[in-house]
């Protein structure tokens, strides 16, 4: 299976669970609103890891505004695989969509040009360029790069964006120089 049908597949699956889950929560509670864009009230945090996008926002019965996040196990049929790229291997190991850390070998060489790209897919502006089905097609929330030391890591809620924007951000990290990308559960 090549690398492409593999994030597909992972991608399929999480946003068939989320729409289930969003419209079974619905059936029961009025006001559901998905992919609401929050910001943190946060300024230690900066942009644009302070924007997120909460997966289900409702109202109980009592009134109150209520978070719902949609989380979904690695699929245990998932094999570990790996692709030869030439200048960059990427291996994939059992993760999910909505959340995926992705380890890479060297340091960003531009760090503004990773946050360009999270800024986007996450459309702070609201533009709605990936919509789809009722969907934002944006990201939900990426965390900052940290380091241990020997590699370099961040989590990401790929949230219902195309599994172009996941091919599109492994292509982004070997533009930079990465020579050894993995994607595994976060």
């Amino acid at each position: 299976m090549n690398i492409g049908a593999v994030i597909c597949a992972e991608r399929q699956r999480y946003v068939s669970f989320y729409a289930e889950a969003k419209a079974r929560l619905a059936m029961s509670q009025p006001n559901v609103v998905g992919e609401l864009l929050i910001s943190i009230n946060n300024e230690e945090v900066p942009y644009p890891y302070r924007y997120i996008r909460a997966d289900i926002v409702s109202k109980s019965e009592s009134g109150e505004t209520e978070l719902s996040e949609v989380r979904l196990d690695t699929d245990p049929a998932f094999e570990a695989r790996g692709y030869n790229f030439g200048a960059f291997q990427v291996e994939i190991h059992p993760f999910t969509w909505s959340c995926v850390q992705v380890v890479f070998d060297k340091a960003p060489r531009s760090v503004q040009q990773i946050e360009g790209w999270i800024t986007r897919w996450l459309d702070v502006d609201n533009l709605g360029t990936a919509e789809h089905q009722g969907l934002s097609g944006a990201v939900h929330s990426f965390s900052q790069i940290e380091s241990n030391g020997q590699w370099w890591f961040l989590t990401a809620d790929f949230g219902t964006a195309p599994a172009d924007a996941m091919i599109e951000f492994i292509e982004l990290l070997a533009s930079q120089g990465m020579s050894r990308i993995v994607l595994k559960a976060g």
